[in-house]
Order: structure tokens, then sequence, then C-alpha cells
């Protein structure tokens, strides 16, 4: 008995509350424009029950939204972009109830970087840019 009141006890310290239960983390989503030739980039984002609008982002600018994620796990961001002159789109998941994915975002900033080479989400706990989704050629 005496072991399982001890793990009791430090558990909490050992594992942060939040890692726990990421309901109750306020999450960040950037989409960040990282183009070259101060090409400007249109975004469509949104989830079942938030729509973030539409949006022309200049170069080097990005959107955020700040949200908290439901008690079900079901919480879904996606996004539409499309490059200025219309070469290219891509459309992808950019928040999902995904331990991996918070692991990245270092529990609470997923930042997603448009690259003349596609979509990359920077992975804050190594500290570098992931591609993770490939640009469509044309709308």
């Amino acid at each position: 008995m005496a072991p399982a009141l001890i793990l009791a006890f430090a558990l909490p310290t050992l594992i942060s509350a939040e890692h726990l239960f990421p309901e109750f983390i306020k999450w960040h989503v950037y989409i960040v424009n990282g183009l070259s030739n101060s090409q400007s980039m249109f975004t469509h984002c949104k989830s079942k029950e938030n729509d973030m609008g539409i949006h022309n982002i200049p170069s080097g600018s990005n959107i955020t939204w700040s949200f908290r994620t439901d008690f079900a796990h079901s919480t879904l961001f996606w996004c539409y972009v499309r490059k200025e002159d219309h070469s290219a789109s891509a459309s992808f998941e950019a928040f999902w109830y995904y331990q991996p994915l918070f692991d990245k975002c270092n529990w609470k900033n997923c930042i997603w970087v448009a690259k003349d080479d596609g979509i990359y989400l920077k992975d804050l706990s190594q500290g570098l840019d992931v591609l993770s989704y490939s640009w469509y050629s044309g709308m």
C-alpha cells in the first residue's frame, strides 16, 4: 500500500497536469507566409464549429487563433492555402487531437509555415521545420 501512496503523490510532479489534460491548455495555431519573392498567400481555416475566415497574408506575416480542445477529443482545424499567383495550393489539417502533434507544438503553439516547396510544421521540441504537406499544382 505504501508504494502506491508514494506514487500517487509523486505522479503530479513527474507529469505535468496539462500534459494529462490537453483540454485545459489554451492552444495557438499560426499559419505563416514564408514564401519567397514577397508573394502573398490566400488562407481559409476552420473547424466544424469555427470559421477563421478568408485572409490574404502578406509575405512574412501570419494569422493566428486560440482555442481549447473539447473533452470528446474531436477538435480538428483544417486549412486551405493558395499561392498568390494561383500556381499551387494545399489543404491540410492544422490541429487534431494527437500526442505527437502536441509534443511538436510544445504543448501550446502549432506553427505552420508555407514555404516555396510545401507546408512545414515547426517541431518546437527538436528546433526544426518538418515538411508535412506538399503543394498541389493549380488551384
